[in-house]
């Protein structure tokens, strides 16, 4: 089971990500996969959270399914990373917070809605689920997050309060995207879930996302990373994120990682 979830209203009043989303869903068009439906709500600033009724509906909706869903897997393809709170919270609790969060993506999702310069979901999940923010989101938790179940990879575009709390938490950051450099950070944890913003790949490479950035990682780096820990480790999510590409044909630079998509 694939999930499709095209929220794109936390990345700002661009409906990129909704596309890119459907375009996910043709190149998967041969998998079975449930796609969640988006809201109409009016896209208003709410407790400094852009666009707040849309997301918080499309939450809220996202957890029942998942709730009625009784999965031990869950692949999750987007849209916006503020998709993420739900699975990630559901399989932390299915697995008694034997969880480590391989976080692969240029930026740290760590504002708060006081401290996001943009206030715009999508940079606000992982803080979340660590316990801090909007309450209305934070209730619809199924568990929390501590900050040593998280490993960034390839984590370089950072707001001043995000690095000042991964300084004050002790957060596990690997700059490079190699095996070697994360199996030390995720040892101590039985099952695995991997986080991939699409924006943290060379635009060279893929220029498909909302926030591509130079210097990036290459696809194959990743695509090896994600191989490895799945041979090493019990991979029990996998989301993809913030991809831009309107047509299949896009999408093959990435399919070495595409590839890696079921559990």
């Amino acid at each position: 089971m694939i999930f499709i979830h095209p929220q794109w209203q936390g990345s700002g009043l661009t409906e990129d990500l909704k596309w890119g989303a459907g375009t996910f869903l043709s190149y998967f068009k041969d998998s079975e996969t449930t796609v969640i439906p988006l809201s109409t709500k009016p896209l208003t600033t709410i407790a400094n959270i852009q666009c707040f009724e849309p997301i918080l509906e499309q939450t809220i909706l996202f957890k029942e399914i998942i709730a009625n869903s009784n999965l031990d897997k869950i692949v999750t393809l987007g849209g916006d990373c503020g998709i993420e709170i739900i699975p990630i919270s559901y399989l932390n609790k299915l697995y008694q917070e034997d969880l480590g969060v391989v976080y692969i993506d240029a930026h740290a999702d760590l504002n708060t809605p006081e401290s996001s310069p943009s206030k715009a979901f999508h940079g606000m999940p992982l803080r979340m689920l660590l316990g801090e923010g909007n309450e209305a989101f934070i209730d619809l938790l199924f568990s929390r997050l501590k900050p040593e179940q998280i490993c960034y990879v390839g984590l370089r575009d950072l707001d001043e309060p995000e690095s000042q709390y991964i300084r004050q938490h002790n957060m596990s950051t690997v700059t490079d995207c190699e095996f070697e450099s994360v199996k030390d950070k995720i040892k101590h944890f039985k099952n695995v879930y991997i986080h991939l913003d699409l924006d943290v790949l060379d635009k060279s490479e893929y220029a498909f996302s909302m926030f591509p950035a130079n210097t990036g990682t290459y696809v194959s780096s990743v695509a090896d990373l994600i191989r490895k820990i799945k041979a090493t480790h019990h991979v029990v999510g996998f989301c993809i994120t913030e991809s831009t590409a309107t047509t299949v044909e896009q999408l093959n630079t990435i399919k070495p990682i595409l590839d890696q998509i079921g559990l």
